[in-house]
């Protein structure tokens, strides 16, 4: 095996190759296109570590960028080619999604594919358009799994403390969405409804089991009076057990996972951080620059509520969605810092379980962690101020802002071993998500309305001259998306995978992909080394 070779130097391949008369010695040469990691159906990743410092970075010489922005439509096109279909590719025009889709356009235009009527959708967009949502806190099974637990190539690890052992205990599970009906179900659902599902489901799956084992250990029925088909019926019961008790196996390790994640939700006030975040993201905060700032004060001045990190992107939220002044930016940043830095954290304080809230003195971990997240602030401040990136405030569509419509209380649910946990956790969180940049992105171009249609680049690789004009296709009529690949370069991450599924149905799927998954802290440790 070796690496992909380009078509340049598969041509000097070939010329080398009759020069040398060897051409009997090779009987095929085949391209595997392996450049990407899939890690579900319908979500992959190029694993470019550092993507967003890579192209954002004045370090980057023009060489290294085009050689880096041809590696990504590399990675690309294996995911085209693995599909076997011709994409119609979108991108905003300039900068980084331009230059990947004219590189990916010329790759795809050279080579051979199969001829389908509806051909699917390729977007191609930039972390720079929405810096919100990779620091956003969240609210789903499988984004909160990826944010307060360490989870890397679906497989999560964390440390619970069992009854009669001094030491926690570390555990370590893969998770495989295709293969795993619980989870495929419920991890784009909102937290507590996994949670509630998880109980549902075990006591269900228990009580078969007690039904079918005294059977089991019966035995057929001895008397001729007993009916064939009550025979068959336990033989078939019998025969279902092993299934049954693999199911139940894998609810018990949802219940440990999602038992996990509620410490975290529980310890941390996670609710809090994302409603207000939410609020800010979505415009609530509009009109009224002066609550958004005193409702962030609040929170972050408060040492009872979250670590250290969540306070950071809190912040840089606020920094992020509302068109705040510079002076209200460093002033909110200062008091988490001083209120941080004399009241600490009591989520990382051992005492602060029994004790009062509010006295945890910070860990070498917290401080380098508000290092890294006020380094991270002060490169945002710069985009701010080069006017490279305005108020990240998406518009909610379709969807009330008020409270009492977004939010839904946690459930009490007895007969699952998390009852204790939800009990600490009486903040509310989101019941429905607001449609992100990505989201609204790839709806208006599937619904060909908005300036996104308008205005991205069109490129098709079956034209011969590559572009098209999208004035040209008003009024004529456009095939119907059927599927969609939404690819971002700089690093995407679980909440924005969920969040798009929001406009994918019964007719149209949409796959996600981007040159790294990366949890908030490694976004942020991103943008602190730019600054």
């Amino acid at each position: 095996f070796v690496t992909k070779l380009d078509r340049a130097k598969m041509e000097d391949l070939a010329r080398l190759v009759v020069e040398a008369g060897a051409l009997d010695k090779i009987a095929a040469v085949h391209d595997q296109y392996l450049d990407y990691v899939c890690l579900e159906k319908h979500l992959f990743s190029l694993q470019r570590p550092k993507s967003y410092v890579i192209y954002n970075s004045n370090l980057t010489s023009e060489k290294d960028m085009e050689n880096y922005m041809s590696e990504i439509a590399h990675g690309l096109f294996s995911v085209v080619a693995t599909q076997g279909q011709v994409p119609v590719i979108r991108c905003p025009k300039g900068g980084a999604p331009e230059m990947v889709a004219r590189k990916l356009n010329t790759m795809i235009a050279q080579q051979p594919m199969a001829h389908s009527h509806n051909r699917p959708l390729l977007v191609i967009l930039d972390r720079n358009a929405d810096l919100v949502t990779p620091i956003n806190h969240t609210s789903t099974y499988q984004a909160l799994i990826d944010d307060v637990l360490q989870h890397n190539a679906n497989r999560v690890e964390f440390t619970v403390q069992e009854e009669g052992r001094r030491r926690p205990q570390v555990k370590r599970y893969d998770l495989d969405a295709d293969e795993d009906p619980f989870y495929a179900q419920h991890k784009f659902q909102p937290f507590p409804e996994a949670i509630e599902s998880n109980g549902a489901e075990l006591q269900e799956v228990t009580a078969r089991e007690l039904q079918i084992r005294p059977r089991a250990r019966e035995g057929a029925p001895q008397s001729p009076d007993d009916s064939s088909n009550a025979a068959s019926d336990l033989a078939s019961a019998v025969d279902s057990l092993p299934a049954l008790l693999e199911r139940k196996k894998q609810l018990e390790i949802h219940t440990s996972i999602l038992q996990a994640v509620m410490t975290q939700v529980a310890a941390r006030d996670i609710p809090q951080f994302y409603e207000l975040e939410s609020s800010l993201a979505t415009g609530h905060y509009k009109n009224d620059a002066a609550r958004a700032k005193k409702d962030v004060l609040t929170l972050v001045q408060d040492p009872s509520k979250g670590k250290v990190m969540d306070k950071v992107r809190l912040v840089l939220v606020y920094s992020l969605a509302i068109s705040a002044a510079s002076s209200d930016i460093d002033e909110v940043a200062k008091s988490m810092k001083d209120t941080l830095e004399t009241k600490g954290s009591s989520v990382n304080d051992p005492k602060a379980a029994g004790g009062p809230k509010g006295h945890g003195l910070l860990t070498k971990e917290d401080r380098q962690e508000l290092e890294m997240g006020l380094r991270a602030l002060e490169f945002v401040k710069r985009l701010r101020s080069l006017h490279m990136i305005g108020s990240q405030a998406v518009e909610v569509e379709g969807q009330s802002t008020k409270d009492g419509d977004l939010l839904t209380s946690f459930v009490n649910i007895a007969t699952n071993k998390a009852t204790g946990l939800l009990a600490q956790a009486t903040e509310k969180m989101l019941g429905k998500s607001h449609k992100h940049h990505a989201t609204q992105v790839v709806e208006h171009l599937c619904d060909f309305r908005g300036v996104e249609d308008e205005e991205y680049l069109y490129l098709d690789p079956k034209v011969k001259q590559g572009e098209v004009n999208v004035a040209a296709l008003r009024g004529m009529h456009r095939a119907p998306i059927r599927d969609v690949l939404c690819f971002v370069i700089g690093g995407g991450c679980y909440a924005e995978y969920q969040n798009l599924q929001m406009v994918a149905n019964e007719r149209r799927s949409i796959t996600y992909g981007s040159t790294e998954l990366m949890d908030s802290q490694a976004f942020l440790a991103q943008l602190a080394e730019l600054s």
